[in-house]
């Protein structure tokens, strides 16, 4: 969600992988507002391979694909194999990048989804270009990977004084 107005605001023509589920489509919507077109599919058996090849597809165009490394379902923090395939055939790098809020609601869900209120303070980070060779192991990359990810996180989240949440844990 909060990729969204980045994209906006630099002029990034991009596109986001989005769940084929009611949740997904809305907040598909919400980032055709930005300038995200969505590219529908999940993991698992719905859409999952035609996703990956739209998005080769776009990013071999030179298009931003936007997605989120933990998936619809989780667990929190930790990579899904389709990031880094789309990496690993595109070399195209990962690019992480992360907010948090000085004021922040955590929904009670699995991701513990952060939601800035109104007149909070947002930082956003964006973390080194991160690629992934084309004979990369994908276990040992998905732990490369999600080591920067949570430690970026965490660190923002910690300037800003909040709990700090481990990677993989399902407490909301």
């Amino acid at each position: 969600m909060m990729l969204s107005p980045i994209t906006k605001k630099f002029g990034f023509h991009g596109y986001a992988i989005s769940s084929m589920h009611r949740d997904g489509r809305l907040m598909a919507k919400l980032q055709m507002l930005f300038g995200l077109h969505p590219i529908y599919g999940s993991t698992g058996r719905r859409g999952a391979v035609g996703a990956l090849r739209e998005g080769v597809r776009q990013l071999q165009a030179g298009h931003l694909v936007c997605l989120s490394p933990d998936g619809p379902k989780g667990p929190r923090m930790r990579a899904h194999d389709g990031v880094l395939y789309f990496a690993k055939m595109t070399g195209a790098p990962i690019v992480p990048v992360c907010f948090s809020s000085n004021r922040a609601w955590f929904q009670k869900r699995w991701d513990r989804y952060l939601i800035a209120t109104p007149f909070s303070r947002i930082s956003i980070a964006a973390g080194e270009p991160f690629y992934v060779p084309r004979d990369a192991d994908i276990e040992t990359t998905r732990a490369e990977l999600e080591k920067i990810m949570i430690a970026q996180l965490q660190e923002m989240d910690a300037g800003f004084g909040l709990e700090k949440i481990e990677a993989g844990e399902n407490k909301a």
